[in-house]
């Protein structure tokens, strides 16, 4: 029986920190036309399928795999462009509830037209689709437990990685 060998695990990051970059970066082209980021046009879209229930910063930020000042700093942001309404709840004063507005649900819709990047799963079957679905689901969810082990034995935040981000934003900006 002939086997292929398994790729080096090291040779998968790669192309998975390959094609991340290059996909965000097709994202937040296409995302700049409406003067949205991808990141804002995640929240969005978040608001809108929680929008029968309290949404709040932290709730954001843990769904979003985000550290709760870095959702602060975009929601703050949001609310600057009529996207979101931040409102203090009257009965726990320290508690922020996140809503979307009505021109944050039309940039939504907008943001979700997805023109370009559905390009990038063009030559893919839907049993391909499936399938990525699953396997980058299935890594997601390996690397949120072995996150949660390193920060519970070393007490690092997750700073570093968002600084790779925000360093990547600032070189590929106009």
């Amino acid at each position: 029986m002939n086997h292929t060998s398994r790729p080096d695990t090291f040779e998968i990051w790669g192309i998975i920190m390959q094609a991340r970059a290059v996909a965000y970066n097709v994202r937040r082209k296409e995302l700049m036309e409406q003067g949205l980021t991808p990141e804002q046009a995640g929240i969005l879209n978040i608001l809108h399928k929680d929008k029968n229930k309290i949404v709040t910063p932290a709730k954001i930020a843990k769904e979003y795999l985000r550290e709760p000042h870095t959702i602060s700093v975009i929601l703050k942001r949001m609310e600057e462009k009529g996207l979101i309404a931040l409102t203090k709840n009257l009965n726990r004063r320290n508690m922020i509830r996140v809503t979307l507005t009505e021109k944050g649900e039309s940039a939504r819709v907008e943001a979700f037209r997805l023109d370009r990047i559905n390009k990038l799963f063009q030559n893919l079957s839907d049993e391909e689709v499936k399938t990525l679905y699953s396997l980058l689901t299935k890594v997601m969810n390996n690397s949120v437990e072995a996150m949660a082990e390193f920060e519970s034995r070393t007490h690092h935040s997750l700073d570093i990685f968002h600084e790779y981000d925000i360093k990547l934003r600032s070189e590929s900006s106009p």
